[in-house]
């Protein structure tokens, strides 16, 4: 069981990693960012309490409870749609712009509906969304305190709305990400009847 857990936490970590890379990709590309590495203890400690509390957290109250009321009161689907409503409105910040709230907003609602799905294509475990999201949250944490340097001149469209503390998730190409992601899981799990 151990082994299990370990392996679906390290997955969707890797998954983090690979989102996270698919953004940072064309930033390079564009030249808008460069490699620093440069990265101290209190950062790394920091990275790593994001990685696992607020990906432990989070996921426990929202996938794990929350999902679960909602499903025992209205079922899968109409669960999986308020929950991703509710945690998008948590985590939106009301001091942007109204395009870029629900820029950030569509983003945030597709990433919980994706977590969703992974959870449900691991049999109901919460190990791999954990990892997953908190790979995210502090993966994206490490490359705005050392690991990268962005420059301002970055799309919006790419890294996301906000300043200081972008979403790149909320950015257009975060949004594809993710619905294309939601979109391939949404058909693994029908094929494999466990969405239904």
């Amino acid at each position: 069981e151990f082994r299990r857990v370990l392996f679906r936490s390290l997955k969707g970590l890797f998954g983090a990693i690979s989102l996270l890379s698919a953004i940072l990709i064309p930033i390079i590309l564009f030249k808008d960012g460069i490699w620093l590495g440069e990265i101290s203890i209190a950062i790394l400690i920091n990275s790593l309490l994001l990685i696992f509390g607020v990906g432990f957290a989070e996921e426990l109250i929202f996938r794990g409870w929350l999902l679960e009321e909602l499903k025992n009161q209205f079922g899968l689907k109409k669960a999986l749609i308020i929950q991703s409503s509710i945690f998008s409105i948590v985590h939106i910040g009301f001091n942007l712009p109204l395009w870029q709230m629900v820029s950030i907003l569509c983003g945030l609602f597709l990433l919980v509906i994706f977590l969703a799905f992974v959870r449900l294509r691991n049999d109901n475990s919460l190990w791999g969304c954990i990892g997953l999201h908190g790979g995210l949250v502090g993966g994206w944490f490490l490359v705005n305190n050392g690991l990268f340097k962005l420059s301002k001149d970055v799309p919006i469209w790419l890294k996301g709305p906000g300043n200081i503390n972008s979403n790149p998730l909320g950015g257009f190409w975060g949004i594809s990400l993710l619905f294309f992601l939601c979109v391939l899981y949404f058909f693994i799990l029908k094929k494999n009847e466990k969405f239904n």
